[in-house]
């Protein structure tokens, strides 16, 4: 195993309390990682196998720490683990390799696990599974949002009614499959087929529109059922876990424009986190199909109310509502961030398209 890492600390000083937290970056027999390691580890671990990315993103271990799901974890203890895989080829069993690979170098390198956790989406959750099925000795549950379980999609076919070959249906270890929308149907075709007596996955539904759209309050639950599951409490499926958020509006509203902030930039992707609220749009007299402007500094793009992505054509600017409770700017296969030049702060102006 080759092994290569960087370690930079983080610490705040107060009066004779030293608060620290680790980041660790490296990479192991060509996978990049990311590994961040509360003030006091609870041995907790969660490992993130990733979703597929096409080729021409950048083969990456980052991950989203900003979120409320990742920040809760690390502040209750647990150490966030990140694998960028060897490549952003359709990886399952060559994912799950590099997250075995991983485990092992915290326990070697950084400290004592005591239970360990996969957290896998689309493809990742392929990956995750796989784990339960192969190697359920290393780990005590796994939690997939949007898990895709078919063979590997193409132009023409992403779904199917067939699970890939790779899967045998005897999970050995507590699944959750969390899916939003249309999202769940490979994880209810493998719940259905499943011959394994102790560890029949349960389903965590999610009533919302969109691609993995779930919080991270709706995350979270599910995280804890699958944790109290390893601990031997008993669990059923969920038919309708949405958690609706309201956020406070905070922008300032006039004459016909509304003004606000970036809240957080997703990485790679470069969807905008912003301030704004669904009360703001509406004061705006905005509402689904609505296209109106975006204005960052000396730039401005119309840009149309959505549900999602797709509603869009490649390129085009989108605004939608994300679970969070929040106005999302984004590009449909494109990078809006990028795009605007925008950083994590930054004012933005949304206006009636003139």
């Amino acid at each position: 195993m080759l092994v290569k890492y960087v370690f930079l600390s983080f610490f705040v000083l107060c009066p004779l309390i030293v608060v620290s937290q680790s980041h660790h970056t490296g990479s192991i027999n060509g996978a990049d990682f990311i590994v961040d390691v509360p003030a006091e580890p609870s041995g907790d671990v969660m490992f993130i196998a990733r979703g597929f990315r096409p080729d021409f993103f950048p083969v990456s271990a980052v991950y989203e720490v900003g979120t409320n799901f990742y920040q809760t974890l690390l502040d209750q203890g647990w150490t966030i683990a990140s694998t960028a895989f060897q490549s952003n080829d359709w990886v399952v069993a060559e994912g799950g390799e590099d997250i075995l690979a991983l485990q092992a170098y915290i326990e070697a390198e950084l400290h004592t696990i005591n239970r360990s956790f996969i957290y896998g989406e689309t493809m990742g959750g392929g990956v995750a599974v796989w784990l339960a099925e192969n190697r359920p000795e290393s780990f005590d549950g796994v939690l997939c949002l949007g898990a895709h379980l078919f063979p590997e999609p193409d132009a023409e076919t992403t779904t199917s009614d067939k699970l890939a070959d790779i899967f045998k249906l005897e999970p050995q270890l507590p699944i959750v499959f969390l899916a939003n929308g249309d999202e769940m149907l490979s994880s209810k075709t493998y719940t259905q087929q499943v011959v394994s007596e102790n560890y029949t996955p349960v389903t965590w539904y999610v009533n919302r529109s969109g691609h993995v759209n779930v919080n991270s309050a709706e995350r979270l639950a599910a995280m804890r059922a699958l944790v109290a599951w390893s601990e031997g409490e008993a669990i059923e499926s969920v038919d309708d876990g949405t958690i609706i958020l309201s956020p406070d509006s905070v922008a300032a509203v006039y004459a016909g424009a509304a003004a606000a902030n970036i809240r957080m930039l997703r990485p790679l992707y470069g969807n905008i986190y912003t301030s704004f609220v669904i009360d703001d749009l509406e004061k705006l007299n905005i509402q689904i199909g609505t296209r109106f402007t975006i204005v960052h500094q000396d730039q401005s793009h119309p840009i149309t109310f959505a549900k999602a992505y797709s509603d869009v054509p490649y390129g085009e600017w989108v605004a939608f509502i994300d679970s969070e409770g929040y106005v999302q700017i984004s590009r449909n296969y494109a990078n809006a961030a990028e795009t605007l030049g925008a950083q994590k702060g930054d004012p933005l102006m949304l206006t009636n398209y003139k």
